[in-house]
């Protein structure tokens, strides 16, 4: 049986893998600890080390995915206000997310389960936090 490790997680280089420019850094920096609590999330429920493996790739891939449509196509529609959670929920929903792997359907189902995943964990942080104020 595969016992889930934190420390599975490695998430430091992330903003190195997805730089583009100078600025992307703080974006980057908003998004890593998301993910990181979405992973840590499906540690906690248990699942096996491939879907763990899978989730964190598309994680990954998500990240690169939103770093290059802002700082490389200059698709930009943030002031630099916004948290981490609202720059996310600007690219995913409850269908999934975007198309990343556009030759890939198997890779772009399994980004679009992530994505759909990390929204409801977004979507009842944002309810426990409006319960708790």
């Amino acid at each position: 049986m595969w016992i889930a490790k934190k420390t599975m997680i490695h998430t430091q280089h992330w903003d190195q893998d997805w730089s583009i420019c100078d600025e992307d850094e703080i974006l980057s920096k908003k998004m890593i600890p998301i993910f990181e609590t979405y992973l840590n999330n499906r540690l906690e429920k248990g699942i096996s080390k491939s879907a763990f493996i899978r989730h964190k790739n598309a994680c990954h891939a998500l990240g690169g995915n939103i770093v290059g449509k802002i700082y490389g196509y200059g698709d930009d529609p943030f002031s630099g206000n916004e948290s981490g959670e609202e720059i996310l929920l600007h690219y995913i929903d409850e269908n999934g997310g975007p198309l990343i792997h556009h030759d890939n359907e198997t890779w772009q189902r399994e980004i679009d389960a992530m994505c759909k995943k990390l929204f409801c964990l977004l979507r009842s942080k944002a309810k426990q936090s409006r319960h708790s104020t």
